[in-house]
């Protein structure tokens, strides 16, 4: 409980988690007008797109953007307690490497959950402004409320990867760059693998966590996106953290 408390005031006093929050907010306000000057300026590439709040809500969250902030945060607010000497304090003062792994997961949530809600209503807000809540009539409230939980538990389970990531690199820069790959690069590869195993229609790109987060936030639902998605979050969840914790006993700590 001692560890979960520092975790917490760290939390609290930490600079990157106060700019990515700060990114977060600007990004939801900034991209729905963004998007309605580029219908306005005849852009060909916007004019049959489908935009209201609603719908922009969804994009936004299946963009790599909110990932991305969230995997630099993690990267840095985990990595950097083995730069600075704090994880090899918490080991000497005899703290279970689980608890320590566990502690560092909860509140890198916290902190993801709170870009989470702050980034929703605003891009609501900014939507609604510039484009309309839902001139198109797609808002559904129990299809707005299911991508809402399975989006958040998705996120947590980028969560619990970029952890893990984070504590086995135990580098800023080797964390930050592998988890932004994860985000940016990875889906691209399982695409080409998607190629590879095609002859026996077996597809690997859906079992990643983008891929869901794409099915999740696109409304109307499609059928079976919800399960499959909250499915797929809480798996990742737990075995990201077993292997997370499994390796971070592993390692001695210099």
């Amino acid at each position: 409980m001692n560890m979960v408390k520092a975790e917490f005031y760290k939390l609290k006093k930490s600079t990157p988690f106060w700019i990515c929050l700060l990114i977060c907010v600007l990004f939801a306000a900034v991209l729905p007008f963004a998007l309605q000057q580029a219908v306005a300026s005849g852009e060909p590439d916007m004019q049959n797109l489908s935009l209201s709040a609603v719908e922009i809500m969804g994009q936004s969250l299946s963009m790599p953007v909110f990932s991305l902030v969230a995997a630099v945060f993690v990267s840095i607010f985990v990595s950097g307690e083995f730069h600075h000497g704090t994880m090899k304090n918490y080991i000497s003062k005899g703290f279970r490497r689980e608890h320590i792994f566990l502690s560092k997961f909860l509140a890198c949530a916290v902190a993801v959950t709170a870009m989470f809600v702050v980034f929703i209503p605003v891009v609501l807000v900014s939507g609604t402004i510039f484009l309309g809540f839902d001139p198109h009539g797609v808002f559904q409230p129990a299809d707005f409320t299911g991508t809402l939980i399975a989006s958040w538990l998705l996120f947590m389970a980028y969560v619990a990867v970029f952890v893990a990531v984070a504590t086995l690199l135990r580098s800023n820069g080797a964390a930050i760059a592998t988890n932004i790959c994860l985000v940016s690069i990875f889906p691209t590869l399982l695409q080409a693998l998607d190629f590879l195993f095609r002859r026996i229609g077996f597809k690997i790109s859906p079992l990643w966590i983008g891929e869901k987060l794409s099915s999740v936030t696109s409304l109307p639902l499609p059928s079976g996106a919800l399960l499959a998605g909250i499915a797929t979050a809480i798996i990742y969840v737990i075995v990201a953290s077993a292997v997370g914790i499994y390796l971070f006993k592993k390692h001695d700590i210099k």
